[in-house]
């Protein structure tokens, strides 16, 4: 595979794979090191994600 959008495609999936792959050690870490389905794991990263914004939103105290 030499075409250089194929090659650039492949270089961010690897970086899509990596960041899901942290993002699931994390919330791994975050729930004491218990097993989860993926919908477990986006479902806690999508409620962390909506309590951030939330904070973001009312700003500092």
């Amino acid at each position: 595979m030499t075409d250089p959008e194929d090659q650039a495609r492949l270089a961010r999936l690897q970086e899509i794979r990596e960041g899901m792959e942290a993002l699931q050690i994390e919330a791994l870490a975050e729930r004491g090191g218990k097993t989860f389905t993926t919908e477990e794991t986006l479902e806690l990263i999508r409620r962390h994600d909506d309590a951030a914004d939330t904070v973001g939103r009312l700003g500092p105290g």
